[in-house]
């Protein structure tokens, strides 16, 4: 099976188009949404306690719109994993620990992340 391709976005925050920035590939779609950190109403009191945990952990840069879903199900995956840990099934925990390496949340994955810091305003001083 073909290896899947890693997102431009992703590639971007990797800092891949320093050196070739023609490489960057412009027609692949982009969110236009900011992404909105409020936990969705259907998540219960424990899911939406392991989403604002997450929305912490993860990076600055690396949400957007289009991620709400793969949180989402991180979010259920550890409330469950957190209510349970003992009687999870083995695939559900390596879907949540594949989930949370999309998002930068294990050391490896957040390596390969190069997140530029915000830069300051002398005038703001």
């Amino acid at each position: 099976m073909a290896r899947p391709r890693t997102p431009t976005k992703v590639l971007e925050l990797k800092g891949s188009f320093k050196k070739d920035p023609q490489r960057k590939r412009e027609s692949e779609p982009s969110v236009s949404h900011d992404f909105d950190k409020s936990a969705p109403d259907h998540l219960n009191e424990v899911e939406t306690g392991c989403w604002d945990e997450l929305v912490k952990q993860i990076p600055a840069g690396v949400l957007s719109a289009s991620d709400l879903t793969s949180l989402e199900i991180a979010a259920k995956l550890l409330a469950e994993w957190r209510e349970d840990s003992k009687g999870m099934a083995t695939a559900r925990i390596a879907r949540l620990t594949n989930e949370m390496g999309k998002f930068g949340l294990n050391p490896s994955a957040r390596a390969s992340l190069t997140v530029e810091k915000p830069k300051e305003n002398p005038f703001l001083d």
